[in-house]
């Protein structure tokens, strides 16, 4: 039996070993194999090892939830192509507007001036939030700024609000028989292909005069070209670089019935000559649109009674010096904005009236203007308005 019992042991060593082995080097259920101490419970003998860990729950749902995150901590610092057009703010230009040893009749209605936000270069977010929003634009930046970089665009900005307060004050003195406008002709800028002008007028060619009458500003050859019928022929006196002036003929074309030129034209040496020290201070505000605002506001100081009878009118558009107003951007934002001001109309250029109908709410009422004389009529008929003092009856359609 002794024998039995040696060579029992023996075989039970060898078993165990060649387990152990086995399952140490091809562990196929389990992540690892502890080797058991002592039974300190039992009889002193061991099983040579122990029951496998249960195994381990691999967490593969955490990868995507971490790509998640990164994700969302990158795109706040993302700048993508793109800007957002907001409503800006909508106020009185009362305050901005000071004339200085003239005339001065300080109202108590109030005009005012109505801008949008911009922001540049924005994230993921914003553009999602711009997206939802009913009254914010996302728009790329080329459509915006096309080639122009961005600073030079920005500089094109205050050029053009420079321009615009210029303007303002010659249109508003022109409607109280004042002209400051001072000029030496209206210089060609760029023809049209296959128009009247083209073979006869130049770029950089000053038309002096129309039909023998002076041209001093780009207003009077544009009206004095308008004064002919489609297949007129009209006669101009030309100054081309140093030469004397010459005298060349063109033949009218036709544009929806109107006689046709075919030239861009500018005011050559154009200059201001107020009678008294006007100052607008435009502040950070850059832009063409706030020209309308403040020639009527000026007006309205130079002259005694009230434009707006008392009440508060919200204005925008482009203003020209032949009193025209054009179309602006980010009209759909400015009504926004003139809509929480408690203006009682806003004045808009026809061509922006669609937009500004649709996001004006049901309380705001919103008028249509080719040209200053429009919102001069749009004023007068307020109550206790002296507008319709200022501009002409309107042209029967």
């Amino acid at each position: 039996m002794a024998g039995w019992s040696e060579n029992t042991r023996k075989s039970t060593a060898r078993i165990a070993v060649t387990t152990t082995a086995r399952l140490t080097i091809n562990p196929d259920t389990t992540d690892e194999i502890v080797l058991a101490g002592p039974d300190d419970g039992g009889d002193g003998e061991t099983d040579g090892w122990t029951r496998p860990r249960p195994p381990r729950r691999r967490r593969w749902w955490l990868v995507p939830f971490i790509l998640l995150v990164i994700a969302a901590i990158a795109a706040i610092f993302i700048r993508l192509p793109y800007d957002t057009i907001a409503p800006g703010s909508s106020r009185q230009v009362n305050d901005l507007v000071l004339v200085k040893s003239g005339p001065n009749y300080p109202p108590g209605g109030q005009i005012m001036e109505t801008t949008v936000s911009v922001r540049e270069r924005i994230t993921p977010y914003e553009v999602l939030f711009g997206w939802l929003s009913p009254d914010i634009d996302v728009v790329s930046e080329k459509r915006i700024r096309g080639n122009t970089p961005p600073k030079a665009y920005e500089q094109q900005n205050v050029e053009a609000m420079a321009d615009s307060k210029k303007v303002a004050e010659a249109v508003a003195l022109q409607h109280l028989g004042l002209n400051i406008v001072k000029g030496n002709g209206a210089v060609i800028r760029d023809i049209k292909p296959n128009s009247a002008a083209s073979g006869v007028l130049k770029p950089g060619d000053v038309i002096v005069a129309v039909d023998g009458k002076p041209i001093n500003i780009e207003n009077q050859a544009v009206d004095a070209v308008h004064a002919h019928k489609p297949g007129d022929r009209v006669t101009m006196s030309i100054v081309r670089g140093n030469a004397p002036p010459q005298t060349v003929q063109a033949t009218l074309g036709n544009q929806d019935g109107t006689a046709f030129l075919g030239v861009t034209l500018e005011t050559s040496g154009l200059e201001f000559k107020p009678p008294f020290d006007i100052n607008i201070d435009s502040g950070t505000v850059v832009g063409p649109s706030a020209g309308v605002a403040y020639g009527l506001e000026l007006l309205d100081q130079l002259t005694p009674g009230e434009l707006t009878g008392g009440g508060k009118v919200a204005v925008t558009g482009q203003l020209y010096l032949d009193g025209k107003i054009g179309e602006i951007g980010g009209v759909a934002q400015k009504a926004a904005a003139v809509r929480r001001s408690g203006a009682s109309i806003f004045i808009v250029p026809r061509a922006n009236y669609k937009d500004a109908k649709a996001h004006a709410g049901n309380h705001l009422k919103v008028y249509a203007v080719d040209n200053f004389d429009d919102a001069l009529r749009i004023l007068g008929s307020l109550k206790g308005s002296n507008a319709l003092s200022y501009a002409p009856p309107a042209p029967k359609r």
